[in-house]
């Protein structure tokens, strides 16, 4: 299992961060992940990256922070704080930052301090989040199996959710980036495909009771698993794993109702089951089977929580959602689904969008809100048409998968006509 740990923390730095020799890195992790954070160091030390930075996320030590605290010593607490991260970007590292389930420890801190909290660390990185966003430096979000996260999904033991983990991210596979780089290949003619379209508007429907149309940007621009560098000289994976090919919707032009098809965790609570109403982009309505007030509070967290900012397409049959398993972390199943986000949407998604101050971004209909939140709809009946710019209707998705034999033969029919 070590030897599958260091390959996997290898692959990470090497494949995913496209790491040189010399260059810093940052490491933000959960507390209960600092076994595989020594991995990492150590096999970052040994490939000559130098400069190792921290920020550790410690639940218990953040709740008797905040119980402990008054307001204005919160606004001063350097544990909250996030530069950091805009300090490696400036000396030319990489990020890397690694997810798991977490239980909420702050379910009896008054809602005023978690706020306030959240407020600081977004506020702390928003210059970071912004140069993240058009891939100005190299990030990655990478999956790591805990004790904890292997108890809640009721495993034998967290060596057999590493296993999956595993299979999911292909480091099972003799040769990883070979069989990324062969992944990446698919995913990348399929966003090809899409782009062909030139596409202005999306309508979902499924069983659920989803029944939504979403219009998209002028000139709109699907992207996929592989990133390159603002720069253009690395080669980055930013999600691992990632089956996603993905977009951004004008948010100002979601109409209908969408129904979740997956859990999602907020603020270490999970919401099993939610509906949302929109109208001219903005949620109108909400209903939760459980937890709807962390749905709301989410919402009303930051401006723009409440329109959408990300349009994902994965397979219904993706090997994620093969597994059978609801992970309960938004990174893994969401690529087992096709997902929608609520919050902050891609500059990139839209011709010269990373050169775009903020006002203008928005006069494009492209999200800027603080945060970024995916939710899962993709179901085994989900159908996708597409409209293109013509007025033409197209299949995307046919019973919950790519329909790429229908966007083909819709592509050669429209050159010869």
């Amino acid at each position: 299992m070590d030897d599958k740990k260091r390959k996997y923390a290898r692959f990470l730095l090497t494949r995913c961060l496209s790491m040189n020799v010399g260059e810093p890195l940052l490491l933000i992790y959960l507390t209960e992940q600092k076994e595989f954070v020594n991995i990492v160091k150590e096999e970052a030390k040994k490939l000559g990256i130098t400069g190792i930075y921290d920020v550790e996320y410690d639940g218990e030590k953040t709740r008797d922070i905040l119980m402990n605290s008054t307001l204005e010593e919160i606004e001063k607490e350097p544990y909250f704080d996030r530069t950091i991260i805009k300090e490696v970007y400036d000396k030319g590292g990489s990020l890397l930052s690694l997810t798991s389930y977490s239980k909420s420890t702050l379910d009896n801190v008054p809602l005023e301090k978690k706020t306030l909290m959240n407020k600081i660390k977004v506020d702390t990185q928003e210059n970071a989040v912004a140069a993240r966003g058009i891939y100005k430096y190299p990030w990655c979000i990478a999956a790591v199996a805990t004790k904890e996260w292997a108890d809640k999904l009721d495993l034998n033991s967290e060596d057999e959710l590493w296993n999956i983990i595993f299979k999911c991210t292909l480091i099972d596979k003799e040769d990883p980036i070979k069989a990324w780089n062969e992944k990446i290949k698919t995913n990348t003619e399929r966003r090809n495909l899409l782009n062909e379209l030139k596409l202005s508007k999306l309508k979902y429907k499924n069983g659920l009771g989803t029944n939504l149309e979403i219009g998209l940007p002028k000139d709109v621009i699907w992207w996929g698993a592989a990133k390159k560098s603002f720069d253009g000289k690395k080669d980055l994976i930013v999600n691992m794993p990632t089956e996603e090919v993905y977009t951004t919707p004008d948010k100002n032009k979601v109409n209908g109702t969408v129904c979740s098809s997956r859990p999602i965790v907020i603020k270490g609570k999970i919401i099993d089951k939610f509906k949302l109403t929109f109208k001219n982009g903005k949620v109108e309505k909400v209903w939760a089977s459980n937890n709807e007030d962390k749905l709301l509070e989410l919402m009303e967290e930051f401006e723009g929580m409440n329109f959408l900012g990300e349009c994902a397409l994965v397979d219904y049959n993706s090997p994620i959602s093969k597994t059978n398993i609801i992970f309960n972390s938004i990174l893994i199943d969401e690529n087992a689904s096709c997902h929608l986000a609520l919050g902050r949407g891609f500059p990139k998604c839209i011709p010269n969008g990373d050169v775009m101050s903020d006002r203008e971004l928005l006069k494009n209909g492209i999200n800027r809100s603080k945060n970024h939140v995916d939710f899962m709809v993709g179901t085994s009946d989900l159908s996708i048409i597409g409209i293109d710019i013509y007025g033409n209707e197209v299949p995307i998705f046919v019973d919950g998968n790519f329909a790429e034999d229908e966007i083909v033969k819709f592509i050669k029919e429209r050159v010869m006509e």
